[in-house]
């Protein structure tokens, strides 16, 4: 092989190598970096509504049956600035949130690591969420009901 292509092909092992170092690094950063401070929601979720949306714990049995009431927005997540907290390894520290638009509720994934799954499909973008569907976050699943 020529000199220039040996050059050439081990300056992109290098490209690979550092585009795979940042790679890391952002994924250690954001399960690593605080979760910010909730605003001010604690009153808003505590109007009720008369359409009022929950998502319902099924896995894990230990915890199947626990509820929690979907106001505007709330975040899933291994951190405790998340309104809904859950215990599962495989879920990120801001893994998801849940919000309201337009009258109806959408679930979207924040970037996490293992992802969010509506009806077993992966979310890739805000997604509109109606009731009976499953929202799966790392071994963790909901269900919504009204």
């Amino acid at each position: 092989m020529s000199p220039a292509l040996v050059q050439l092909l081990t300056l992109c092992l290098l490209a690979l190598i550092y585009l795979f170092f940042l790679r890391v690094v952002h994924a250690v950063w954001t399960e690593v970096r605080p979760a910010r401070a909730p605003k001010q929601r604690v009153a808003r979720q505590r109007r009720v509504r008369s359409n009022t949306t929950r998502l319902v714990l099924i896995a894990p049995a230990e915890q199947a049956g626990k509820v929690h009431v979907v106001g505007d927005e709330l975040h899933v997540g291994r951190a405790a600035g998340c309104e809904v907290t859950v215990d599962d390894t495989y879920a990120s520290q801001r893994h998801a949130r849940i919000f309201r638009r337009d009258g109806e509720l959408y679930v979207e994934d924040l970037g996490s690591t293992n992802g969010s799954y509506l009806n077993r499909e992966k979310v890739s973008r805000p997604t509109v969420v109606k009731e009976g569907d499953r929202l799966q976050i790392g071994a963790t699943v909901f269900e919504v009901s009204k």
